[in-house]
């Protein structure tokens, strides 16, 4: 469902303390605005056999708050370097969130640039994969756990 390519295989969720050490890093870095918003960051990290897909969302501490979710998707060969695939990743999510906390939303001008589409970018000499949603990625998993879906995530 979250992934950009069609999978035989069910998905290897990340470690929670690999999600918690990322979340901590983007709490070190955006941390006051985070307080100012009264949001905080959701990870989750999948890896399939021929992909790897870390989306972070920016939710409010109001569960009733639509967040914002970046989808970050990079193929995966024998011949990737996993640490360095993922450290693309996570400095591209940097750039994506420098700019979203760049501006400042008002009631005159309110942050939509959302990418429902998968689009590509360079970053680097890597090729990664994007969208941006308001997805509620938690809510989704919990919706998939009661449907008993949760594994094709």
């Amino acid at each position: 469902m979250f992934s950009r390519l069609d999978h035989e295989s069910k998905a290897v969720l990340f470690p929670k303390d690999w999600a918690d050490g990322l979340k901590q890093i983007l709490l070190n870095i955006y941390g006051e605005r985070c307080i100012k918003d009264e949001k905080t960051f959701e990870i989750f990290g999948f890896s399939y056999p021929n992909e790897v897909l870390l989306i972070i969302s920016y939710v409010g501490l109001d569960k009733f708050e639509s967040p914002v979710t970046l989808f970050l998707s990079s193929d995966l060969t024998l011949k990737t370097a996993t640490d360095k695939i993922m450290d693309t990743m996570f400095d591209s999510a940097g750039v994506f969130f420098d700019s979203y906390f760049a501006t400042e939303e008002s009631e005159d001008e309110i942050w939509d640039d959302y990418v429902l589409d998968w689009q590509d970018a360079e970053f680097g000499s890597d090729k990664i994969f994007y969208k941006v949603t308001r997805e509620n990625v938690m809510l989704t998993m919990e919706a998939n756990l009661i449907l008993g879906d949760l594994a094709d995530e």
